[in-house]
This record gives structure tokens, sequence and C-alpha cells, in this order.
């Protein structure tokens, strides 16, 4: 009888499991600290925002995922400094090839460019250097 030279690196493998779906919400920080914004319109800024993205990609794959399993949602929520940083993290995603889709909530009629939600993703490379760029961090 033969015996069985299997080993561990023979073994078959299975398929690793993709990066689960993931949306960043970054708010401007100094609207809360100096700006005088309390903590309920900020979380209004964020639903706008949020609520904005999901509609403009809806035709999007990974939109449809993200939204076929409501149990499995995850958002992480940011701050950046300010205005500056929260419109240069909108042109780094917009200069990206290909573009990431995101939307920048500008708050009417003042005008005012407050949040910024990213549309489900898998925490691409592009996506986690433009964050570190514009200094963006857990909120």
């Amino acid at each position: 009888m033969a015996e069985s030279t299997s080993s561990p690196s023979a073994a078959p493998q299975t398929p690793s499991k993709p990066q689960p779906l993931v949306m960043q919400i970054v708010v401007r920080r100094d609207l809360l600290d100096m700006e005088g914004w309390g903590v309920g319109p900020l979380m209004a800024q964020v639903a706008h925002a949020t609520s904005a993205v999901l509609h403009e990609t809806r035709e999007r794959p990974e939109t449809q995922e993200y939204l076929a399993e409501l149990k499995e949602m995850r958002k992480v929520v940011m701050q950046t400094a300010n205005q500056t940083s929260i419109e240069r993290l909108a042109s780094l995603l917009a200069a990206s090839d290909p573009p990431v889709p995101h939307h920048l909530w500008v708050e009417q009629p003042e005008n005012v460019p407050t949040c910024l939600a990213l549309a489900p993703n898998r925490r691409e490379n592009k996506i986690k250097k433009a964050l570190d760029k514009t200094k963006c961090r857990l909120f």
C-alpha cells in the first residue's frame, strides 16, 4: 500500500475573503471647536453627505452590495482640521485615476463645506493615502 505524501503546503487553498466594504465620513473639527456648531447640526451634515453619496453612486456594484447587507454596514467617522483640509481631500480624491466617488456636502445658504462622505469602498491604498495626506483621524 502506498503511503500518502501530502504536505501542509499541498492542501487546497481557500480563496481569501475580500476586504469588507466601508464608508469613511470626514467632518470638519473646527466647526465644533471654533465655529460654535453643536453636535446635532454636525450630525445632520454627516447624514446629508452620506445620503448624497449613496444616492449619487446607487448604480455602482459596491454601493448596491453595501446596501444589500444592512446588518453588515461599516462606517468610520473621521475628523479633519478645517475647510482647507477637507477641500484638499476632495481634490485628491477627484484627481485619483480613476476618481474616488465621494460627496463634499456644502451647507447652504452659507456656502460652507462641512462634511465629506466616500462611497462604499474596500479601503484601497489611494484612499488611505488621501486620508493620511490631509491628516484625517478618528473623530
